[in-house]
C-alpha cells in the first residue's frame, strides 16, 4: 500500500521475473516513465502541455509494436495491444492534463476513484449473486445487464418511497 507501491515501482528487479533481459529492460523503462508521470501529477507547477506530452510518450511506449521477423535474431517483442488500454489509462492520457489545469489549486490528491471502485464492486457482486448470468428458461430469458438495472431501479424506488427492502426474520420461540 502507499509508499510500498512506489518502492516496488522504483526498485523491483524485473530480471528475476522475465527470462529475457531485453523484456525486463523494456518493462523497467515503461515503469520508469510511469513513475515520472506520477511525480508530474504531484508537482503543482506541472502544465497541461507538459503532462499531455509525457503521458502520450508513455502511451506510445506502452503500445510499442513488435519489430523484426519473429523467426530471426533481430525480433523485438512489442509491449501491449490497443485492447489492453484500460479506462484508467485512457483517463491518464486524455484527461489528467485537463484536471491538472482546471484544479491546480487542489491538486489531484483531492480526487479519489473509491466511489467508482465501490460501484464496480457492487455491480460484480450483483452479477454473481442476483442474476441468471444471461441464462434461465429460453422463454423468459433476460440479459444480466437488464436484471441488474431493474434491481437498481427497485432499490431506488424503495429508498425514495421509504419502503423497507427487507423482510424481518421470523421470531422463534422455544418451548420447554
Amino acid at each position: 500500500m502507499g509508499p510500498d507501491k512506489l518502492k516496488i515501482l522504483k526498485e523491483f528487479d524485473l530480471s528475476a521475473v522475465f527470462q529475457s533481459k531485453t523484456r525486463a529492460e523494456q518493462i523497467r523503462a515503461l515503469w520508469n516513465q510511469f513513475y515520472k508521470l506520477y511525480l508530474l501529477m504531484q508537482d503543482k507547477t506541472t502544465t497541461k502541455e507538459t503532462f499531455c506530452h509525457e503521458s502520450q510518450a508513455w502511451l506510445d511506449a506502452f503500445l510499442a509494436p513488435s519489430t523484426g521477423h519473429p523467426n530471426k535474431n533481430n525480433f523485438v517483442r512489442g509491449m501491449y495491444r490497443i485492447q489492453d488500454v484500460t479506462p484508467y489509462i485512457h483517463v491518464l492520457v486524455n484527461h489528467v492534463g485537463e484536471f491538472l489545469e482546471i484544479h491546480q489549486e487542489f491538486g489531484l490528491a483531492a480526487f479519489s476513484c473509491s466511489a467508482v471502485e465501490k460501484k464496480n464492486h457492487m455491480q460484480v457482486c450483483l452479477y454473481f449473486q442476483n442474476t441468471l448470468k444471461d441464462g434461465g428458461h429460453e422463454n423468459s430469458r433476460k440479459s444480466a445487464i437488464l436484471e441488474m438495472l431493474e434491481h437498481e431501479n427497485r432499490q431506488l424506488y424503495f429508498a425514495l418511497n421509504e419502503t423497507p427492502n427487507f423482510f424481518e426474520a421470523p421470531k422463534k420461540f422455544r418451548l420447554e
